[in-house]
């Protein structure tokens, strides 16, 4: 099967509201702690090693990075939270970007909250997933680094998380051996006009 992901590329990065793109297609965010695979998933996704910057010092974008998956369709790559060297002058130049974003972006579908699946829903996880519910705004959590779990650890945290998540289904996935990725198109175009 075509990976519809295959193409996509940057578009640009901002910090204020109104440098954001046109407001139409569909949009998707991804959303994850800083330290959580958010780059490597993405590239795995994208079949594209070097989309993403992947840098060894988590926290280190400070921009909303938007990528052209197609004419209808962008992933929005947020900052990674968590932020061990993001500085707090950083994080208050787009947090208030991000609040106005899901207030008012027509073109936002959903968003993907990548979680390390050794240490799933944290404190800014779990903001992540509130500020979806409070929003309205349908999520996708996603588990990654499940390389590093056996078989039965791996199916015991899924299990967890969607023990948690009441109706939500998580996906597991490995960026080092691209397992999931599969099912994460999947769920993501559902949540599109694609």
């Amino acid at each position: 099967m075509k990976n519809l992901f295959k193409e996509s590329e940057f578009m640009l990065g901002v910090t204020k509201f109104k440098n954001l793109p046109e407001d139409v297609g569909d949009e998707i965010l991804l959303a994850g702690r800083s330290n959580a695979g958010k780059s490597s998933a993405l590239n795995a996704l994208t079949d594209n090693p070097k989309l993403a910057r992947i840098s060894k010092t988590p926290g280190r974008t400070t921009e909303i990075n938007f990528f052209r998956v197609n004419d209808s369709l962008k992933l929005v790559d947020l900052p990674g939270y968590g932020f061990a060297k993001s500085s707090y002058h950083k994080r208050k130049d787009w947090a208030p970007l991000l609040e106005e974003y899901f207030a008012k972006r027509k073109s936002f579908k959903a968003v993907v909250i990548f979680m390390d699946i050794r240490h799933p829903l944290k404190d800014s996880d779990r903001d992540m997933i509130e500020l979806c519910n409070s929003s309205g705004v349908p999520f996708i959590p996603v588990l990654t680094k499940s390389d590093k779990m056996s078989n039965n650890q791996r199916n015991k945290a899924v299990a967890a998380v969607n023990k948690m998540m009441k109706g939500v289904e998580a996906l597991a996935v490995s960026s080092k051996d691209i397992r999931g990725f599969d099912k994460l198109s999947k769920a993501i175009i559902e949540f599109t006009g694609v």
